[in-house]
């Protein structure tokens, strides 16, 4: 049914049809990407076309009922300093989260599980939260967490949900109707990446460090907010850092864009209102209008999308530095708010490339050798360094 409506490049992995099947005859297959696409069983298939209707890519907008017209923007992080410096930005979704575990609440997000794949998880401790912490640079498994979440909110729980703005959209129609005690917030989204090629980095740091690996760190803070870093944490006791301009798969997915799923280069989910109660990111560009809100820590923005996220934002402030902020200070670093990620030629022949070689050669080697400037482009490059340099004396 879902298989033969919808389209390769409309399809984010969302789950939603996934979880919906009445007689569970649809699967989740990977494709020679590495990235997950629903495959029905039609001799299980009974045609209700429930697959369909829960598609967010398929069906037409729908807002919540409470979406603010204008969201409320506040820059953010919290007081507690090691929370802050162990968070992705400034700390905001474990001030949240805390809310509703300490209030027996429930709070999906994504982990690393055992193999260091991203998984969607269901968690219901402060452990659970730490787990759930920090950004994670490849698509995350959402199981059958939605069919979980609607158990929690059927048994009176309140249920915190995060996700790309795709998952939540997913999950809100899953779901039909409207949960008083459902809260969901969902991220700036510049796209997300092959949990293949994700794989095929980690196997390749192995080979380099000859170990395998006891943690992934995206976004760590050892060299500061700005300069974040990808950490791996090797079972040899060996460690790996490197920033966002040295590190191989941030340097394939920020500067490449080598390996971003084909739906999110035409993203339906980026639009106001957003379908979360709350949008959360780093508050690049903080620097420019707040410099006092930034000390290289890390420092988020909370967006308030509907009347729930004030009510969540009302139960957190004590406990965060925050000052009101507009709207148009979110484009200054964060154009992915509303911009789709798009593809040049260059970088689609790129992406292409990548995925002709990267189940066949060492990902650091293939990545590096992709990006690798031409003898042209140097002069370029070299060039306009040149021209800067002489407009400066002027």
């Amino acid at each position: 049914m879902i298989d033969k409506v919808i389209k390769k490049n409309e399809c984010c992995g969302c789950y939603g049809c996934f979880n919906i099947c009445p007689t569970r005859c649809i699967e989740m297959k990977k494709d020679e990407e590495g990235f997950v696409y629903p495959k029905v069983d039609y001799d299980k298939c009974i045609h209700c076309e429930m697959c369909i209707k829960v598609c967010p890519a398929l069906g037409e907008r729908k807002y919540e009922k409470t979406a603010l017209k204008d969201p409320e923007v506040y820059a953010s992080y919290t007081k507690d300093n090691e929370i802050r410096l162990d968070s992705t930005s400034g700390g905001i979704f474990t001030e949240v989260a805390k809310i509703f575990i300490e209030n027996n609440g429930i709070v999906y997000g994504a982990i690393y599980d055992e193999n260091h794949k991203i998984v969607h998880y269901r968690g219901e401790s402060k452990e659970d939260i730490d787990k759930i912490r920090q950004s994670k640079y490849a698509q995350s498994d959402i199981g059958e967490n939605y069919i979980s979440a609607k158990k929690d909110l059927i048994a009176g729980k309140k249920v915190l949900f995060v996700g790309t703005p795709c998952h939540i959209a997913a999950l809100k129609r899953f779901l039909i109707k409207d949960y008083d005690n459902l809260y969901t917030i969902d991220f700036l989204c510049r796209g997300v990446n092959s949990p293949e090629a994700y794989k095929n980095y980690l196997e390749s740091m192995k080979k380099r460090y000859n170990s395998n690996i006891k943690k992934v760190i995206f976004k760590n803070k050892t060299y500061g907010w700005h300069r974040f870093s990808t950490k791996l944490i090797f079972e040899n006791g060996k460690e790996y850092i490197q920033d966002r301009y040295h590190d191989s798969y941030m340097r394939g997915y920020l500067e490449g864009t080598l390996f971003m799923r084909p739906s999110c280069h035409e993203c339906k989910y980026k639009d106001l209102p957003r379908y979360a109660d709350v949008t959360v990111g780093d508050f690049w560009g903080i620097e420019k209008v707040r410099p006092d809100l930034d000390q290289n820590r890390g420092t988020s923005i909370y967006m308030i999308n509907t009347s729930k996220g004030l009510e969540m934002f009302e139960k957190i402030k004590e406990n965060l530095i925050f000052s009101k902020m507009k709207l148009e200070d979110i484009y200054l670093g964060n154009k992915a708010l509303t911009v789709i990620t798009t593809l040049t030629d260059k970088q689609k022949k790129m992406r292409a490339k990548f995925f002709e070689k990267y189940q066949k050669e060492d990902f650091v080697d293939l990545v590096e050798g992709i990006l690798k400037p031409t003898t042209s482009e140097i002069i370029i490059r070299k060039t306009k360094d040149i021209v800067k340099k002489i407009i400066g004396r002027k």
